[in-house]
């Protein structure tokens, strides 16, 4: 196989046993931890419900706990990369839980839905409980494969790399890393500015090829950052599956009809005629606008020409499906790897890495299992059978999502969320809030673990103990549950949700996801089942293909994952990185020396730039009413 289309090699430290992880634990790890975890996450609910996704956490997090420590512990700076994971650690854990406001939302659009009969809203202290303890489940099961997902070299988990390349940058002294901390400081600035004229100021506005099906490019030094680290093999497979939205999938299903039956079926009967009289109107009235965003989203979509939204209810079913047979695939012909993993959860490699044994992890799985069961059949009348399938289900909904982002480094929650919702549809198809609940714990499990993951990535590199880490990810994510009970109400309270006020998108897809599987198979839209088979089954062979040959022609294959995710998601992310790809790849080939010092680093500050801006800050002042523009 081609290496030349390999992401770039990351230098990896094996914890040695004469380490003590102890040396991790200090009180300026601790409080920062938790300053910084409650700080991330108390601003992550406000951040996702406006925009729909949550930005990179792992990267702001080691940022401020760099800031943090060389203030509390400026004595051992040179020595603080081992503190700094812990809090780094703290802040993903928490913002992956926090993320689950989606779902919050998703309660909240089917209250306002009176086209259906159930109406569920969960009060803070059950949504702190149930939060909690689903998280902590996605930690315990992360453990389990973290060998597996680490040691396979196309696994990048470039926010992970991002975090440590900053970490140890800014624990460096100045005379040790003067050119790395230039290049991480100059990238991450001109990272920043570009943000600043994006959103700040409006001077850079997105340029589209096809609008409509949102084909285009956005400007974005974190999107090229992640391709540069992702490699040009995953950058090129996106932009095909862009392509493929954009010019082929797109069109065909807004000139086939197909787009106007999707379109029908997602808005009730009675309010049909309303809404075509209301998505009409040049300015809707507040009230107005609050029913369209209720009732009658896609069909503004449809009127405004914004297609993509609709293209998406038809193209994420082949797209799932794509990957989850490639995952399946991948992870059957690597059984062997698989098998020794349960048979000791210990790593030799010249030193010990030091992991929590097996046995505790089984019994810990299965304790918060039941509880979970306990938890949701006492607030959301859920059977204890629904939530063994639904956790059960959702241990390979992880392993997909965790490989998806190890590739692309966007973690596909809510496809995993929409995933175990098809499942729940099959055995227990009028059951709306179950859906809604199932789609939940694979959302929170999901989004642990690709959390997770990065900062055992961000540990491995460093040197840290995968052991400490653990604990550390455990004991913040109820911090995570607590911003969620918290903020959520208050933000809704505060801005309101839908129309001109908290938009929630992710939320929203999964509202109307659960009531179009409750009307059952038939309601899927025309060809989409036909085209999920084939998806399917191509995504089996491809695997195979992948996996069995060594030719060189093998590594231009495209990635299925990168493939797969990239027909769902919008064009102006995926090109960037399709950008990144190639910029690196090119890098690489003609001047191999600086590509190997600084490729990382340029990468990483490109990423810690515009999340601290353009994630954060930005967010931030706008949540108090201050606005750049």
């Amino acid at each position: 196989m081609d290496h030349s289309l390999d992401p770039p090699d990351i230098p990896e430290r094996i914890t040695r046993p004469d380490r003590s992880p102890l040396r991790a634990i200090t009180w300026q790890s601790v409080i920062g931890a938790a300053l910084i975890s409650s700080l991330v996450a108390g601003a992550y609910p406000y951040i996702v419900l406006k925009l729909g996704f949550g930005p990179n956490a792992s990267v702001v997090s080691a940022f401020l706990g760099a800031m943090f420590l060389n203030v509390t512990a400026y004595s051992t700076r040179g020595q603080n990369r081992f503190l700094n994971n812990v809090i780094q650690t703290a802040g993903t854990s928490a913002a992956s839980t926090a993320f689950m406001c989606v779902v919050a939302a998703a309660f909240g659009y089917l209250d306002l839905n009176d086209t259906v009969e159930m109406h569920l809203k969960i009060a803070p202290w059950p949504m702190f409980l149930w939060l909690t303890c689903s998280g902590i489940i996605g930690v315990v099961f992360t453990v389990i494969f973290r060998r597996h997902i680490l040691d396979d070299p196309r696994m990048v988990f470039a926010s992970g790399v991002a975090a440590a390349e900053t970490i140890e940058v800014l624990d460096s002294h100045p005379s040790e890393a003067r050119h790395k901390m230039r290049a991480l400081g100059l990238t991450a600035v001109a990272s920043a500015g570009v943000v600043l004229l994006r959103e700040g100021l409006g001077w850079l506005p997105t340029l589209y090829l096809a609008k409509p099906y949102r084909l285009g490019f956005e400007w974005s030094f974190l999107n090229v950052g992640s391709g540069l680290l992702v490699g040009i093999n995953v950058g090129l497979s996106m932009l095909l599956g862009t392509l493929v939205t954009g010019y082929i999938v797109g069109p065909w299903v807004i000139g086939s009809g197909i787009g106007d039956d999707i379109v029908r079926g997602q808005i009730a009967p009675e309010y049909w005629d309303r809404c075509q009289a209301l998505v009409a109107l040049v300015k809707p009235a507040p009230d107005q606008a609050l029913f369209i965003s209720q009732h009658c989203g896609l069909m503004q979509n449809m009127h405004a020409q914004k297609y993509f939204p609709i293209v998406v209810f038809w193209v994420m079913w082949p797209a799932t499906a794509l990957m989850v047979t490639a995952t399946f695939t991948t992870l059957f012909m690597k059984w062997r790897s698989i098998a020794e993993i349960f048979q000791d959860l210990h790593i030799e490699r010249g030193f010990r890495e030091k992991d929590i044994p097996l046995r505790a992890v089984a019994i810990s799985a299965v304790c918060l299992t039941i509880l979970l069961a306990v938890i949701q059949h006492a607030f959301f009348q859920m059977s204890y059978l629904q939530t063994f399938v639904a956790v059960l289900a959702s241990l390979p909904l992880m392993l997909i999502g965790m490989r998806v982002q190890g590739e692309t480094n966007i973690g596909p929650v809510s496809a995993m969320a929409n995933a175990l919702q098809a499942l729940f549809a099959v055995f227990w198809p009028t059951h709306i809030s179950s859906n809604l609940i199932a789609a939940g714990i694979a959302g929170n499990i999901t989004s642990q673990s690709e959390g997770m993951i990065q900062d055992y990535r961000t540990g491995r590199i460093i040197g840290s103990s995968p052991q400490i880490l653990t604990y550390v990810q455990i004991a913040t994510v109820p911090i995570g549950a607590a911003a969620v009970a918290i903020m959520y109400p208050i933000l809704i309270e505060k801005y309101g949700l839908g129309g001109d006020g908290l938009v929630a998108p992710t939320g929203l897809k999964i509202a109307n996801m659960a009531v179009l599987l409750s009307k059952g198979i038939e309601a899927l839209p025309e060809y989409a089942l036909l085209a999920t088979i084939i998806a399917g089954i191509a995504g089996i062979v491809v695997s195979v293909i992948r996996e069995l040959s060594d030719r060189a022609w093998v590594g231009w294959i495209p990635s299925v994952t990168g493939f797969g995710f990239a027909l769902i998601l919008p064009g102006e992310l995926n090109i960037p990185i399709a950008l990144g790809g190639v910029a690196g790849f090119v890098w690489r080939r003609f001047h191999r020396q600086t590509y190997d010092r600084y490729a990382i680093t340029v990468a990483s500050g490109m990423i810690a730039g515009e999340a601290l801006l353009g994630g954060l800050l930005i967010p931030l002042l706008a949540a108090v009413g201050v606005h750049i523009r």
